[in-house]
């Protein structure tokens, strides 16, 4: 019985994790990338980097509480919770401002002397996203909101550190792959909007992304 304790622990560090990915902040944040490129895949990707700059954040902090034996002061919390405040609507705005970027426009092509037009539109690609923007919009999260209840606050619980990293690491991966099945899901649904008419999916884009910036503004006024 002795092994039985420590897998359930384990266990519970994975489903806390997958839990951990579908906090409202977290789930507005990667909709915000997972709208710039319609692909699964893509959007997976996303959701992932994303799950990796929040792993990292919470193995430091957890490093702190277990190897320096640090206790948190509640005014870091507070000041985390304001900062993923900024981000959200920092991301909102960012979003917006490229959808005004996007201009239909109208090419004119020659097949066998005969002229006529073809119509696209410009769509922001992967090269207009930062390489490490998700990741570090992740390293925000990961300072903040319920991982100190998930993962910092059960890891002074166990006695021996080896097992608090694993704790760590399986809250981690549970959360990275949440995060990565929700972006495949999502960017599935985003590329149906897309496919089926522009209009469809920049009003999609709008609605997204002024739910950011409202969640984000709620979030700074809660945490003053």
């Amino acid at each position: 019985m002795s092994w039985l304790q420590p897998s359930l622990l384990l266990l519970t560090g994975l489903v806390l994790g997958m839990r951990h990915a579908f906090d409202r902040d977290h789930v507005a944040a990667v909709t915000h990338f997972i709208s710039l490129e319609p692909d699964p895949m893509k959007s997976a990707w996303f959701g992932f980097r994303w799950a990796l700059g929040h792993a990292l954040t919470v193995l430091a902090l957890g490093s702190l509480i277990l190897l320096l034996h640090l206790k948190l002061d509640p005014a870091f919390e507070r000041y985390a919770e304001l900062a993923v405040g900024v981000t959200l609507i920092v991301l909102g705005v960012w979003r917006l401002a490229l959808l005004v970027q996007e201009r239909r426009h109208v090419h004119r092509h020659a097949h066998q002397r005969q002229e006529h037009t073809h119509a696209h539109s410009h769509e922001i690609g992967r090269a207009h996203v930062h390489r490490f923007a998700p990741t570090l919009v992740g390293m925000v999260h990961g300072a903040s909101g319920t991982a100190e209840v998930f993962v910092l606050l059960p890891i002074t619980l166990i006695s021996t550190t080896w097992l608090a990293y694993l704790y760590i690491g399986l809250f981690s991966l549970g959360c990275a792959a949440t995060m990565g099945g929700y972006g495949y899901v999502v960017g599935r649904f985003y590329r149906r909007a897309n496919q089926t008419g522009q209009r469809i999916y920049r009003a999609l884009v709008v609605l997204t992304s002024t739910s950011g910036l409202i969640l984000g503004l709620v979030w700074i006024l809660k945490n003053l």
